[in-house]
């Protein structure tokens, strides 16, 4: 059983692919489905994340190259020691231990618009990509930022901003594990409302759904495990909701005993959503409040003060049904 994409129209003559986690962290890794299905079909394929490590810890662990320094790096094959969290670290370890052969990972530190936008043009020169897939491990790169449960909306508005100026023919935003953000405390009657203006402005590609039987999938999952299994290694709470959402468990399920949150798993949380990146982009509320930071604690100071000055938040509703 294969992942039936809705945008492969779009990527039919796309040569080079760049997928790329939005939100940073475990980002990368929802996207390996799609990875592994265009790689099935012939497709040059690169992976890229906004990163949460350090590029000095990262370097203890794994091979690490300073492309751009401080703006764009690569992580290549397997690591040499467990560190807590770095997710492209045992992403690149698990592709190197099955089958790849020279596995490769680009990193995004802690960047804002501006920086970010130079390393992607950077990136693009390099990989000469003419096709670009942002992932969100849940759905907040929808907000706007007028919500009152937003989420963890900065890392993908730095980064569906920066790649917004990217001079390439096809930029797509990927999301999956709607209702996973239960830590964030996501609005996701709001996050509806967000697809459904998205829709209007014709930027919605549609969806489709991982199921078991897709080897993808299974593939997916083995990386995931990799990470997250070793001693004390950080999980993803994102991921731990997809992967029993799509074996078919339902309700209060826990995949280790360690998750101490109440959560509600469902079939919405296995499904993909495919988005124009630039119509998401565009619809930003608070984008001139970022545009132009260098740093992302500079445009996390900066949305900060901007969303507590906003006057006209939407009240937070339950879905009625």
């Amino acid at each position: 059983m294969e992942l039936n994409l809705p945008i492969m129209p779009l990527l039919d003559d796309a040569e080079t692919i760049l997928i790329a986690g939005a939100g940073g962290g475990f980002d990368v890794y929802a996207g390996l489905p799609i990875y592994f299905t265009l790689q099935a079909m012939g497709k040059h394929v690169h992976l890229a994340n906004y990163s949460f490590t350090a590029p000095k810890l990262a370097s203890l662990s794994s091979t690490v190259i300073d492309i751009v320094p401080d703006q764009l790096l690569a992580v290549r094959g397997k690591m040499n020691r467990d560190i807590h969290y770095f997710p492209e670290g045992y992403l690149t370890d698990w592709l190197a231990k099955n089958g790849d052969y020279d596995p490769t990972i680009f990193m995004f530190p802690s960047l804002g618009v501006e920086t970010l936008a130079e390393a992607y043009q950077r990136l693009q020169r390099e990989l000469e990509f003419d096709a670009l897939i942002l992932v969100d491990g849940g759905v907040d790169s929808l907000a706007r930022g007028d919500e009152v449960g937003p989420g963890t909306l900065l890392e993908d508005t730095i980064t569906l901003l920066a790649t917004e100026q990217l001079d390439i023919p096809i930029k797509v935003l990927a999301c999956i594990g709607f209702g996973t953000e239960v830590e964030e405390q996501l609005d996701h009657y709001a996050a509806l409302e967000n697809i459904a203006g998205i829709t209007k402005a014709g930027g919605f590609y549609g969806t489709c759904s991982l199921t078991p039987q897709m080897p993808v999938f299974q593939q997916y999952e083995a990386a995931c495990r990799h990470a997250w299994e070793g001693e004390e290694r950080h999980k993803s709470h994102i991921s731990t909701r997809i992967i029993p959402a799509t074996h078919g468990e339902f309700g209060d399920y826990r995949m280790y005993e360690s998750e101490g949150v109440k959560r509600f798993i469902s079939p919405l949380m296995n499904i993909y959503w495919f988005f124009d990146a630039d119509v998401v982009a565009s619809r930003s509320l608070c984008r001139e409040v970022v545009a132009g930071t260098k740093t992302k604690i500079e445009a996390r100071d900066k949305l900060i003060q901007w969303m507590m000055r906003y006057p006209n938040r939407r009240k937070r509703k339950q879905i009625p049904y």
